[in-house]
C-alpha cells in the first residue's frame, strides 16, 4: 500500500454494528415476573474481529445480506434524494433479500423469519480504494481531499509526492509488470521455500533463496544459452536430473522426475542440500527460439508496461508470436543463465514481499497469502511438525537471550543436584562452553571494532572542515576569546510598533517603496508611514498611498483587463462566501443600512479617476465604493464597519441630512439612530490598525494589475543588464590590474645584481673608496686607477725609483748607463701611453652609463604617471563596481523578498533599505529607508529541517535538548517562533558581527553580507536617528565650535522633511 512518510498509511477506523443497527424488541420466552411486560432487546451483534471481518460485515448489512435486519425504512431521504446503500455498484433495493439471504415472496415464517434488528438507514460513505466508511459526509470529505494531496509515495518503485490513489494505480501497475515478467516456473518453488520460514530479515531470506535457484532451471523456462561466447534466447524442453533422483523418481512416479527437491528446504545448510543435489550434475535440453511475430511482441510489451488484466495475469501460452527454430542442444547450469530482468535479487525481493504477510509478533513465520496460496496449491495450514521446530526455535532464542541478559547482569546459578552427569550430557556442556567462548570471543571483537569506529567518528567530528553546518560549531573559550568572539548574542530590542501586526506593517511599507514607479509613489521611510498612520489629522502620505492603489485598480479595469480579486478566492468556484445578512453594526445597523448611501459609490468608482492636481479629491467616496464591491468578511472581517465608521458619525441625528449626497426622502438615520457624515472628515478617525488592514487589502488586489506584471518583467530584464554590466566591468578590472603588475616587475634575485647593478656602478665611481677599481680588486698594477691626482702619484713613485735605479747602475756599470737610461724612458712612455688610453675608455664608459641612467630616470617617471592613470582608473572601476551591487540589489528584492541571513539556528536578519524603485542613494543622498536591522525568529518547522539536516552530515542524533541547552546558553532573550525584533543603532550590529562565527556555513554568509554594507547600515542608522531626534550629540563637519551654523542650518531642514512635509514627487499630474 501507499506510504506517507516512509510508513504505512493509518486507515481511518470503521465504524461498529451499533453505528448502522438498532435491536427490535422481542418477546422473551420466559417468564419474569419482575418484568411488566415479556418483551426484550436482542442483543445486538458482535463486531469483526480484525478490519477486514468488520468490512465483510459492514458492507453485507449495507447490501441487506445480513440475516435478521428488516428492510421497512428503505426510502428517501429527507432532503428529497433517493437513499442509496452501499452495494459495490448496486442499489439496495435492487431485489427484495429476506434475513436468510432468500428472494422474499411476501409471506413471513412466524418467529424463525422475525427480523431481530433494524437498519438506521443512515447515510454511509465509501472508500473502495481504502476500504474505509464513513458515517458523516464531512469526514469522507476531508478524507478524500487527504488523500487527493501530493504526500504519498510508491512503496514499489519508490517514487514520491504522489497523491494516495496515483501511488495505488502505480504500485498496482507495478506488481503487474512484476508477476508478468517474474519466471512462471520459478514462483510456486519459491513460495514453497518461503512459507513457514523464521528470518528476521526479508533480504537475508531472499538472499538464501536467490543461492538456491540462481543454477538451477525448471522445464518451459526462458533462458540465455551460451554458444560459442555469444548468448542466445532459448527454452529449456526437458529436464534431466542426477541419476540418483531419476531412481527415485522413477519408484515414486515413474511418468514425471522430481526437480530440486532439496532446495525449497531452507532449514538445510547450502553445501548439504549442494551435495546431496547438486546442480552441476543437472543437464537440460533447450532449443533456441526467436521472437519474430508481431503479436507476441506486442503481448510482451504490453505485460512489461503493466497492462495486463490482472495483479497475477500471466501468458499461459508463452509460446504465441515465437517461431521456434530447429537447433536443439543438451546444456548444463554453467552455459545458460536468466535474464536480469527478470530474475535477481532485488526481483526477487519485491517478489516475495509482495507475496507473504507476517504476524508483528516476535520470531513469527513468514507465511504465503493465502490467496496466493490457494493459486499455486501451497498448504496454509502448519504441520505438527512445523509447529513443534517453531516452538523449538522460540524457546532457543528465548533461552538464548535471557542467558545473554543474565551475562550482562553477572546472575550466576549454582547447581542444584550433583548427579553423576552422563557421557551424552558431558559432551554438551563441553560443545555449549566451546559455543559460548566462541560467542564471547566474537562479542568482544565486535566491542573492539564498535569502539575502533566510534573512535573513528570522533576523529572525524573533530576534523571538522570549516566552514561546517553552523550547528556543529561549538564556542570555545580557547579560540573564540583571542578572536574577540563573545558567546551570548547582543539582546535586541522586542518593542515594536502595532504589536502583532507588525510584520504587515514592514511588508506593506516594503511593497510600496518597492513599487513605487509604476505606482508613482515617492519613497518615504517607516517612520513617516507609521507615525502617519497613527496620526488623527488628514496627511498627504496617506492621502497619495490610498489614491495611487485605487487609481492602478482603475486603469487596469480601463485596459479591458479582468478584474482583480483577493488571492485567497482564486481557486474557488463562484463567488466568495460573504454572509453580510447577519452583520450588525454599531446602534443596529445592517448592511441595509449601508446599501443607499454605499451603492451608487461602488459603481462611480470603477470609472473616476483621481487626479493629483484636483489634490486626489474623493479618494475616500472611491475607497468605500471599493471595500463594498471587493471585500469580504472572511479576507477583511472590518470593511463594513469601517464603511459604517466613514459614512455616518456616532451622534443623534439632526433635524436634515448633513451630506448633501444622501438619497433625497431618506429615512435611514432616523431608523438607525445614525447621521450621514462626509467620509473625508471620518478616516482620519479611523483606528491606525483598521488603516493599515485597508492598505494592505488595496495591495492584495493591487499586486495582480498587468501594471505591476510588467514592472516585475522589467526588473527581470534590468536584473539581467547588470549581470552583464557586472562580468563587463569586472573583466574591465582583471585587464587594469594586469597592466599594473606590468609596470611593477619582481625583483630580482640579489646573486643576479652583482655585476650588473646600476647604483653599485655609480657609487663606485663617484663615492667609493680609490684604492678599489669598478670590479672591487685592488690597484696593483696600475691598471684601473681613478682620477688625475692616483695617476700623478704613480709617476712620482716611478720617477723616484728611476733615479735610484739609475744611481746603483752607476755604481755598478758605468758603461751601460747610456743605454739603461734610453730603455727605462722607453718604457715609461709606453706605459703612459697605455694608461692615457684606458683612461679614455673609462671615461667614455661612465658617460654612457649616465646616459642610460638618466634615461631610466625619464623612463621612470612616464611609469610613475602611467600607474597613477591606472590607479585612478581602479578607483573608478571599483566605484562602477559598488553601484552595479547597488542596483543588483534594488532588482533582485524586487522579484523576491529574502533576508540579509541566517544565523545558527535559523533566525533570520532583514535589511529593507534600498530596494525596487527606493534605491540606497537617491538624488546623491543617502535615501533611509527603515534605518534598522530587523531579527525575526526561526519557525518551528525550519528548526525541524535544520537539526534533520544536520544529523544527516555527522549521522548521528542532533537531540531537541541539546539545540534548547545552546539556545539558551548562546541568545540570550529568544524570540518566538515568527517573532521580530530590531536593532538600532551600530554599536549593537558590532556585537553582533563579534558573536556570529565565521566557521559556520549560515553565519559565514551572513557576515559577508553586513561586512559588504557595513558602511551604508551605517550611515542610514545615523541618519535616521538623527531625523527622529534620538541622538543628543550632532556631528558636524567642522572641529571648530563657532562655524557649526550652517551644518545645524542643514539639520533643521532634514528635521522638517517628517511624513506631515512629505511631497510624492513621482505623481502623474
Amino acid at each position: 500500500m501507499p506510504l506517507l512518510k516512509r510508513k504505512p498509511v493509518i486507515y481511518h477506523p470503521l465504524p461498529s454494528l451499533s453505528a448502522v443497527l438498532q435491536p427490535l424488541p422481542s418477546t422473551s420466552l420466559t417468564s419474569d415476573p419482575s418484568s411488566s411486560s415479556g418483551q426484550v432487546e436482542t442483543p445486538l451483534p458482535n463486531d469483526g474481529k480484525d478490519e477486514e471481518e468488520q468490512l465483510d460485515k459492514l458492507l453485507s448489512v449495507f447490501r441487506g445480506e445480513m440475516n435478521g435486519v428488516t428492510k421497512d425504512n428503505i426510502g428517501p431521504s429527507g432532503k428529497g434524494k433517493k437513499s442509496q446503500k452501499l452495494t459495490n455498484g448496486k442499489h439496495a433495493n435492487e431485489g427484495d433479500i429476506s434475513i436468510n439471504g432468500d428472494q422474499s415472496n411476501g409471506n413471513g415464517n412466524g418467529l424463525e423469519n422475525k427480523p431481530l434488528w433494524k437498519s438506521s438507514d443512515k447515510e454511509c460513505w465509501y472508500l473502495p480504494e481504502t476500504g474505509e466508511i464513513f458515517t458523516d459526509y464531512e469526514s469522507f470529505c476531508n478524507r478524500r481531499a487527504f488523500y487527493a494531496q501530493p504526500l504519498f509515495q510508491c512503496e514499489v518503485s519508490g517514487k514520491s509526492s504522489l497523491s494516495f490513489y496515483t501511488a495505488l494505480q502505480s504500485e498496482q501497475k507495478e506488481v503487474r509488470q512484476l508477476h508478468s515478467r517474474f519466471p512462471r516456473q520459478l514462483k510456486k518453488a519459491v513460495l514453497s521455500a518461503v512459507q513457514f520460514q523464521i528470518e528476521g530479515k526479508l533480504d537475508t531470506l531472499a538472499d538464501k533463496i536467490f543461492e538456491r535457484f540462481h543454477d538451477r532451471f525448471f522445464d518451459q523456462e526462458k533462458v540465455f544459452v551460451d554458444v560459442d561466447g555469444d548468448k542466445y534466447l532459448a527454452r529449456i524442453v526437458k529436464t534431466f536430473p542426477p541419476r540418483s533422483l531419476a531412481t527415485t523418481s522413477s519408484l515414486s512416479n515413474p511418468t514425471k522426475p522430481i526437480l530440486h527437491p532439496y532446495a525449497t528446504d531452507l532449514t538445510l545448510p547450502l553445501e548439504e542440500v549442494n551435495e546431496k543435489d547438486d546442480p552441476s550434475k543437472y543437464f537440460y535440453n533447450v532449443r533456441l527460439i526467436e521472437e519474430g511475430y508481431p503479436e507476441g511482441i506486442a503481448a510482451e510489451y504490453a505485460s512489461a508496461n503493466g497492462q495486463s488484466n490482472g495483479p497475477y495475469d500471466e501468458e499461459e501460452e508463452d509460446g504465441k508470436g515465437e517461431k521456434w527454430m530447429g537447433s536443439t542442444m543438451e546444456v548444463q547450469c554453467d552455459k545458460i543463465s536468466r535474464d536480469r530482468i527478470n530474475f535477481s535479487r532485488a526481483m526477487l525481493k519485491r517478489f516475495i514481499r509482495d507475496c507473504v504477510v507476517r504476524d508483528p509478533a516476535v520470531y513469527s513465520p513468514w507465511l504465503v497469502k493465502p490467496s496466493v496460496a490457494a493459486r499455486y496449491g501451497l498448504p496454509t495450514e502448519m504441520s505438527e511438525e512445523i509447529r513443534q521446530g517453531i516452538q523449538r526455535y522460540k524457546e532457543k532464542q528465548m533461552d538464548k537471550r535471557k542467558r545473554e541478559r543474565e551475562e550482562r547482569l553477572g546472575i550466576t546459578h549454582e547447581e542444584e543436584d550433583d548427579k553423576p552427569k552422563s557421557k551424552k550430557q558431558k559432551k554438551d556442556e563441553e560443545k555449549k562452553l566451546k559455543d559460548e567462548e566462541k560467542l564471547k570471543d566474537k562479542e568482544a571483537r565486535d566491542r573492539e571494532k564498535e569502539k575502533e569506529r566510534e573512535e573513528e567518528e570522533r576523529r572525524k567530528k573533530k576534523a571538522l572542515k570549516y566552514p561546517a553546518e553552523d550547528l556543529l560549531v561549538e564556542w570555545s573559550e580557547e579560540k573564540d576569546s583571542p578572536a574577540g568572539r563573545i558567546q551570548v548574542r547582543p539582546i535586541p530590542k522586542k518593542t515594536l510598533p502595532f504589536g502583532d501586526q507588525f510584520e504587515k506593517l514592514l511588508m506593506t511599507w516594503s511593497f510600496l517603496n518597492v513599487m513605487g514607479n509604476p505606482l508613482g509613489l515617492s519613497p518615504f521611510t517607516l517612520d513617516e508611514f507609521e507615525q502617519s498612520l497613527y496620526h488623527t489629522d488628514p496627511t498627504v502620505l496617506l492621502t497619495e498611498i490610498h489614491s495611487v492603489l485605487l487609481n492602478a485598480l482603475t486603469a487596469n479595469l480601463a485596459a479591458g483587463h479582468d478584474p482583480v480579486k483577493p488571492l485567497s478566492n482564486y481557486g474557488k468556484e463562484g463567488e466568495p462566501d460573504n454572509d453580510t445578512d447577519y452583520w450588525e453594526g454599531r446602534k443596529g445597523a445592517t448592511t441595509e443600512t449601508l446599501t443607499p448611501i454605499v451603492s451608487p459609490l461602488a459603481e462611480s468608482w470603477k470609472t473616476r479617476e483621481l487626479s493629483f492636481k484636483d489634490g486626489r479629491k474623493g479618494w475616500e467616496s472611491s475607497l468605500i465604493g471599493c471595500l463594498w464591491e471587493k471585500a469580504t468578511l472572511e479576507i477583511l472581517p472590518n470593511y463594513l464597519d469601517n464603511i459604517l465608521h466613514l459614512t455616518f458619525e456616532d451622534k443623534p441625528a439632526p433635524t436634515r441630512p448633513t451630506w448633501s449626497t444622501a438619497p433625497k426622502g431618506s429615512t435611514t438615520g432616523s431608523i438607525a439612530g445614525l447621521i450621514p457624515s462626509k467620509p473625508e472628515k471620518r478616516y482620519p478617525t479611523l483606528h491606525h490598525s483598521h488603516k493599515l488592514d485597508i492598505i494592505d487589502f488595496l495591495i492584495e488586489l493591487v499586486g495582480q494589475t498587468e501594471a505591476l506584471r510588467e514592472f516585475m518583467e522589467e526588473s527581470t530584464l534590468n536584473l539581467t543588464e547588470v549581470r552583464k554590466d557586472q562580468v563587463e566591468i569586472k573583466r574591465e578590472l582583471r585587464r587594469v590590474q594586469a597592466e599594473k603588475e606590468a609596470l611593477e616587475p619582481k625583483e630580482k634575485p640579489k646573486e643576479e645584481g652583482e655585476d650588473g647593478d646600476i647604483s653599485m656602478e655609480v657609487k663606485g665611481e663617484l663615492g667609493g673608496s680609490p684604492d678599489r677599481s669598478m670590479n672591487g680588486h685592488t690597484n696593483m698594477n696600475g691598471n684601473g686607477h681613478v682620477g688625475n691626482g692616483n695617476l700623478d702619484r704613480d709617476e712620482l713613485e716611478d720617477s723616484a725609483s728611476i733615479q735610484e735605479d739609475g744611481l746603483s747602475d752607476v755604481e755598478s756599470d758605468h758603461k751601460d748607463l747610456s743605454a739603461i737610461g734610453a730603455s727605462r724612458r722607453k718604457a715609461m712612455k709606453e706605459k703612459a701611453l697605455e694608461r692615457e688610453a684606458e683612461e679614455n675608455l673609462r671615461n667614455k664608459k661612465l658617460l654612457k652609463e649616465r646616459e642610460e641612467l638618466r634615461i631610466k630616470k625619464l623612463e621612470g617617471k612616464q611609469i610613475a604617471i602611467e600607474k597613477k592613470r591606472l590607479i585612478d582608473e581602479e578607483e573608478i572601476i571599483n566605484l562602477k563596481i559598488r553601484h552595479l551591487e547597488y542596483d543588483f540589489r534594488r532588482w533582485i528584492y524586487t522579484l523576491r523578498s529574502k533576508p540579509l541571513g541566517n544565523d545558527r539556528f535559523g533566525n533570520k536578519f532583514w535589511w529593507l533599505d534600498g530596494l525596487g524603485s527606493s534605491p540606497l542613494f537617491l538624488e546623491n543622498k543617502l535615501n533611509v529607508g527603515t534605518g534598522r536591522i530587523y531579527l525575526q525568529g526561526v519557525d518551528i518547522e525550519e528548526e525541524i529541517i535544520l537539526r534533520n539536516s544536520t544529523m544527516l552530515i555527522v549521522e548521528e542524533e542532533l537531540t531537541e535538548e541539546y539545540v534548547e541547552e545552546r539556545r539558551n546558553n548562546e541568545e540570550g532573550e529568544r524570540l518566538k517562533a515568527g517573532e521580530w525584533a530590531v536593532y538600532e543603532t551600530f554599536d549593537e550590529i558590532k556585537e553582533l558581527m563579534n558573536w556570529l562565527n565565521p566557521r559556520g556555513i549560515r553565519e559565514n554568509q551572513l557576515l559577508k553580507q553586513l561586512r559588504m554594507w557595513s558602511s551604508e547600515i551605517e550611515q542610514s542608522m545615523k541618519k535616521r536617528r538623527s531625523l527622529a531626534g534620538l541622538d543628543k550629540e550632532i556631528i558636524l563637519d567642522s572641529d571648530e565650535p563657532r562655524r557649526t551654523r550652517p551644518t545645524r542650518k542643514v539639520n533643521q531642514d532634514e528635521e522638517k522633511e517628517g511624513f506631515l512635509s512629505w511631497k510624492n514627487k513621482r505623481a502623474v499630474v
